[in-house]
């Protein structure tokens, strides 16, 4: 925590040498600040009803942004994610569908440009600051290369190493994984990428892989910049293993972490495919170690919101925040014991819906419940800084609705799950949500009266004309994807 006053305050120091006019320019168009958060639920930031988690930098700025209350990603797991949100197509489109197709990002697309680029041909300075396309966890990090990056998105890029498992402090390992700590493969097939392992980190967190890129960011963004800048900054956390200085533990008694209540009968009407990573699979075989896989999931999830809150002071103190659009985001969502449930790979809310957070210059403050996506980004940012549109897109802009939250976009929404020959299917409209499993298997959800989806409805004989609507949704999808 010292570590991270100090630098602050140099910077701040450094920042108030910088002119508004050179920092802002007037007439010219507006940066962008692109934070990416990774496996983060929306449901455990406060802003959005978490009673526990402390996250008051993120809350802040949806206090001054548009909160978007039904957003969601298109794939529940990070590689096909992130390559669907920079390059604006579904993941079947762009025929990334798991993580080891990830590096196929730059040949998949052809001369499709990325979101990155076109802000770069717009004359922005672009930058990638740590994980915005996939990298392995931990290990291109403990081995600190860049990952499936998409190279000629960016003018400048940046990776770290950092000792991830192999932070001093407390370990506890709370899941069942075979894991491997010595031998020839010091960075990979270990074990950890799924793995319940927890450190509680000695010291401030300065060595820690999101302090030091959030150093990288400021850094980069005390700059003076003679033409806007495209700032892009991946924050590793929350996603495991869970690592963070032993300070940010002490708020979570682990005594005290609050479990998702789950019915005895609830596995009872959801079909076999629809049913993840759970409890029993990972080991997690009593309340306490579940309730320490959430005292360390919250323990990260603060440790990143520092993060943010650092590199928004100093964007507030370079006069920047009247010219710069802040976005706020993660790649898609992740379960901590609803149905017990665990992590992503599910189509079930927690695991596809996505905290949305975007404050841009002149917007008033808002709570919008309308349908987004977060392949919508990549339209939204280039409209909203008068850049042309390429014809590639198939996401939407989302940028009525910060002028007018009641305003829609999407009739409904679509994730997807599994491989290119057997994919798995959520449509989400605003009251239901269908998720048709590759083996014909469905599941139905009334998202009004069963917002914690209990209560499978695709059997129930009043439920036909709805099944109806979204499998017709989910037609339009399939024919819009393979085009």
């Amino acid at each position: 925590m010292k570590h991270q006053l100090l630098v602050l305050a140099a910077l701040c120091a450094s920042a108030a040498t910088v002119s508004r006019a050179v920092a802002q320019g007037e007439g010219r168009p507006p940066n962008v600040l692109f934070i990416i958060s990774d496996d983060l639920t929306a449901s455990a930031l406060s802003c959005y009803g978490n009673s526990q988690c402390k996250t008051p930098h993120i809350d802040a700025l949806a206090e001054r942004g548009t909160r978007f209350t039904r957003a969601y990603c298109q794939y529940p797991v990070c590689g096909p994610s992130r390559a669907s949100m920079m390059s604006g197509l579904f993941p079947e489109t762009v025929e990334i569908l798991n993580n080891s197709s990830s590096s196929r990002i730059e040949k998949n697309l052809g001369q499709r440009p990325t979101l990155g680029q076109v802000f770069k041909r717009a004359n922005y300075f672009t930058a990638r600051v740590s994980k915005i396309y996939h990298m392995l966890i931990p290990g291109d990090i403990t081995r600190g290369v860049h990952g499936a990056d998409h190279p000629n998105s960016w003018n400048e890029r940046y990776c770290f190493q950092a000792p991830e498992w192999n932070s001093v402090g407390e370990h506890e390992h709370l899941s069942n994984e075979k894991l491997i700590t010595t031998g020839k493969n010091k960075h990979y097939s270990l074990g950890f990428g799924t793995a319940f392992y927890v450190v509680q980190a000695e010291g401030g967190g300065a060595e820690q892989i999101d302090v030091q890129a959030t150093d990288k960011a400021i850094e980069l963004l005390t700059r003076e910049h003679a033409m806007p800048f495209f700032l892009a900054l991946g924050l590793v956390r929350p996603h495991v293993p869970l690592v963070a200085p032993a300070s940010y533990f002490e708020p979570y008694p682990e005594s005290r972490m609050l479990l998702p209540a789950t019915p005895e009968d609830d596995w009872d009407d959801i079909p076999p495919a629809g049913i993840p990573k759970t409890s029993v699979k990972f080991g997690l075989d009593s309340q306490e170690k579940k309730r320490k896989v959430l005292q360390a999931y919250y323990a990260s999830v603060s440790f990143m919101d520092a993060q943010v809150g650092r590199i928004l002071a100093v964007l507030d103190n370079m006069g920047l925040r009247d010219n710069t659009i802040v976005v706020f985001t993660s790649d898609h969502g992740y379960h901590l014991g609803e149905h017990e449930f665990w992590q992503k790979s599910s189509l079930h809310e927690e695991s596809a819906r996505i905290p949305l957070i975007i404050a841009a210059p002149g917007k008033r403050p808002a709570v919008s419940s309308s349908l987004a996506q977060l392949m919508d980004l990549y339209p939204t940012l280039v409209e909203m800084c008068g850049l042309e549109l390429p014809e590639h897109l198939q996401g939407r802009s989302l940028a009525p609705v910060l002028n007018d939250p009641e305003a829609r976009i999407h009739e409904f929404v679509h994730c997807a799950f599994g491989s290119q020959l057997r994919v798995h299917h959520l449509i989400r409209t605003e009251r239901h949500a269908y998720m048709a499993w590759a083996n014909g298997t469905a599941e139905l959800y009334d998202m009004d009266d069963d917002p914690e989806q209990f209560t499978n409805l695709a059997g129930a004989e009043d439920s036909d004309e709805v099944l109806a609507t979204l499998k017709g949704h989910l037609k339009s999808h399939l024919e819009q994807v393979a085009h």
